[in-house]
């Protein structure tokens, strides 16, 4: 089944060429900056709050996330 993951580095990379931090893309994306920091550190998966904020300040959909396929668990 396939799973959506952030593009951390494209997406850090987005936030430098803004010149935005954290906090800042928090802001942007209209989202708690703790949520932001955890998806950013890798510690929770994109929600549909995060993916609509991403579309919402520019970014692609292709830029941002990446569809891991990941095999199902043997039964």
């Amino acid at each position: 089944m396939p799973t959506l993951k952030v593009n951390v580095p494209g997406l850090r990379q987005f936030m430098k060429d803004k010149g935005w931090s954290e906090r800042e893309l928090a802001l942007h994306m209209d989202l708690a900056y703790s949520y932001v920091n955890r998806i950013l550190s890798e510690k929770r998966q994109p929600g549909a709050k995060f993916i609509a904020g991403a579309l919402t300040i520019g970014l692609r959909i292709e830029d941002a996330f990446i569809i891991e396929d990941v095999p199902p668990k043997p039964s």
